[in-house]
C-alpha cells in the first residue's frame, strides 16, 4: 500500500512538471505594445500591434500563443512580454538594434506605421 502511494505521488509530480513545461499563454483579444517617446521625460502609451515585419519585409500577424512570457498575472488574466533589453547602456542599445522585431500599427488611413515597442501586453489565458 505504501509503495503504491509513492508511485501515485511520483506520477502526479511528474505530470505537474510536464504540464508546466508545455504551458502556453494565449491572447484573448488585441495585443498592444507600450510605446514611449522622449529622452529625459518620456511619454508612454499603449498602441495596438497589428503586424510584425520579418527581415525580408514580409508582414505577419502577431502570434496569439506563446510558450513563455516575461510575466503572467492569473488574477488579472494578463501577460507581458519584454521585447527590449534594458539597463545595459550601449550594450542594450546595440542588442535591441540587432534583435528587436519590427512591430507595425495600422493608422487611421489604413497604412502600416512602425512602432518602437518596449513590451507587449494582452489579456491571456494559460493552457
Amino acid at each position: 500500500m505504501r509503495k503504491c502511494k509513492k508511485s501515485i505521488f511520483a506520477f502526479g509530480l511528474l505530470f505537474l512538471m510536464l504540464s508546466e513545461v508545455q504551458a502556453e499563454y494565449c491572447a484573448v483579444g488585441q495585443i498592444s505594445g507600450n510605446v514611449c517617446k522622449g529622452f529625459v521625460i518620456e511619454s508612454c502609451k499603449f498602441i495596438r500591434v497589428d503586424a510584425v515585419k520579418d527581415d525580408n519585409g514580409k508582414l505577419f500577424t502577431v502570434k496569439e500563443c506563446y510558450s513563455d512570457v516575461s510575466e503572467y498575472s492569473e488574477g488579472k488574466g494578463r501577460c507581458w512580454i519584454n521585447t527590449k533589453s534594458k539597463g545595459g547602456g550601449a550594450i542594450s542599445w546595440a542588442l535591441n538594434a540587432a534583435t528587436q522585431p519590427e512591430f507595425l500599427h495600422k493608422n487611421e488611413n489604413g497604412e502600416y506605421e512602425e512602432i518602437d515597442v518596449e513590451y507587449l501586453i494582452f489579456k491571456c489565458v494559460q493552457r
